[in-house]
């Protein structure tokens, strides 16, 4: 170039404030395409052992904060520039092979694999939070709802459940993402490869990736990781809104079905009276800035042609954002849990509002031979009799069957007792007790299970940290 870059282009195009957290991902990579390049005969054993003894020097710096990054464009003149200044002019050679197109996206999928796995730990410390509730108040009755009307009754350990189950999918999420991640696009250099001898594989091993990717181009624009991950972290933080929106909802008076511990709610700057669910509604709120993570990078990837083009550039933010409030999130979340306290007397109060068992004896009456629309039509018109002369189901005499009267016997008295509901449930999966002992059974196998697998990875990422840049892994 024969100008200079100018200074406001500078400031326009620098990303160092935002991709200064990759240093340890850069240095870790560099270090392992070090050892490549040495392999491929391109650095002699002295060069090499300059080049690891000055990332490591300048890993530790930056790890105590004596390098000040702002002076900057990005972490990968961070660390080169940097290292030259420690090393001198081998430092040049440590690019050989190598572009910023493929050290980026590696420097990302270092990190992101990371992020992942804390993520999935964060999910499964929430599920066991779930089980440990739902066991401890498991045979706590509540109206189910549909269209947030009392419509079934269901154990309140049932309820909780649900949310496990959303969980499970959305660990499923998160482990094909990071199988999506866990690649390496070492080697691709700007775009088409590099006709130098570089071992893709061998690098790949060392940085503990599993898989190659197969297309140098291809790997440079890649950028479809990033939003798997930030799909699995809205679909995520959906739940948990919902999750926060149902203890917003249960705390008020109008429900009064749980309490939130002081220390998870807020005072009012003017009402004394007040209890404030702040930490439910952030739960809820942060959905937003989740959600709008993987709007802003799919909008910054609509139209782009290959290869590598500086919007790319701007992946980082949104993907930033989006991990670290969901690790956030689902932290607090799995704190709230242990933090809110069912109200059984008021939940039992509230399966005698609105007729919960009507479908319970529709179901006795088809026992009884009648057809099940017949059955669901005189129920109905029962109910409509009962509330225009305020009584219940428990109130039922022969006379409200009408010409059906032949089928009250003991059996319908039964039924519309709300405790007697959920012990007669009968399908797999259904809030019948036995089935909720054998979800909580198998939930928490499974969450013991996800956690050594987790557990295995982390693992050997931190073997790799560890013997390339000397360091405990992080």
């Amino acid at each position: 170039m024969e100008k200079d870059l100018d200074a406001e282009v500078f400031s326009f195009s620098t990303s160092i404030g935002d991709d200064y957290l990759l240093y340890p991902y850069d240095i870790w990579g560099s270090i392992a395409h070090c050892l490549g390049l040495a392999r491929a005969g391109l650095l002699s054993e002295d060069e090499k052992d300059c080049l690891i003894f000055g990332l490591r020097e300048v890993y530790r710096d930056l790890e105590e904060g004596r390098i000040d990054p702002s002076p900057f464009e990005d972490v990968h003149s961070l660390v080169e520039i940097t290292l030259r200044e420690r090393v001198g002019e081998v430092a040049g050679k440590l690019h050989t092979g190598r572009s910023r197109n493929d050290q980026v996206v590696l420097d990302e999928r270092l990190y992101l694999r990371e992020k992942v796995a804390e993520c999935i730990e964060g999910v499964l410390t929430f599920e066991s939070a779930l089980l440990r509730k739902a066991e401890e108040y498991r045979d706590i009755m509540m109206p189910g709802f549909t269209h947030l009307q009392p419509a079934q009754p269901v154990l309140f350990s049932y309820h909780l459940l649900a949310y496990f189950f959303m969980l499970q999918r959305d660990i499923e999420r998160l482990k094909e993402a990071l199988r999506r991640v866990n690649v390496s696009p070492l080697g691709s250099a700007a775009l088409c490869g590099t006709s130098l001898p570089l071992d893709r594989f061998f690098v790949a091993e060392l940085l503990a990736f599993p898989r190659v990717q197969d297309h140098a181009m291809d790997a440079v624009s890649d950028r479809d990781f990033i939003l798997d991950v930030l799909h699995a972290l809205a679909v995520l933080a959906l739940h948990l809104s919902r999750f926060g929106e149902e203890v917003v909802l249960w705390s008020t008076p109008f429900f009064s079905f749980l309490t939130i511990d002081d220390a998870f709610t807020t005072g009012s700057s003017i009402m004394p009276q007040k209890k404030n669910p702040d930490v439910a509604e952030l739960i809820r709120g942060k959905t937003g800035e989740i959600l709008s993570s993987w709007v802003s990078l799919a909008v910054t990837l609509k139209g782009l042609p290959l290869s590598y083009n500086r919007d790319l550039q701007q992946d980082k933010r949104p993907l930033f954002r989006a991990v670290n409030e969901g690790l956030g999130v689902v932290t607090i979340a799995a704190r709230l849990v242990d933090h809110v306290f069912p109200q059984p007397e008021r939940m039992r109060k509230a399966l005698e509002e609105g007729f919960l068992t009507a479908t319970d004896l529709c179901e006795y009456l088809v026992t009884r031979g009648l057809p099940f629309r017949k059955a669901h039509e005189l129920v109905g018109r029962v109910v409509r009799k009962l509330i225009g002369e305020g009584r219940t189901l428990r109130d039922l005499v022969p006379e409200d069957f009408g010409e059906w009267a032949h089928l009250f016997d003991e059996g319908v008295r039964m039924v519309v007792l709300e405790e007697n509901s959920v012990t007669r449930k009968s399908t797999f999966g259904s809030t019948a007790p036995r089935e909720v002992l054998r979800m909580c059974a198998e939930g928490k196998a499974y969450v013991e299970k996800e956690k050594e697998e987790i557990a295995e990875l982390k693992k050997e990422w931190q073997r790799s940290f560890r013997e390339l840049v000397g360091e405990k892994g992080r």
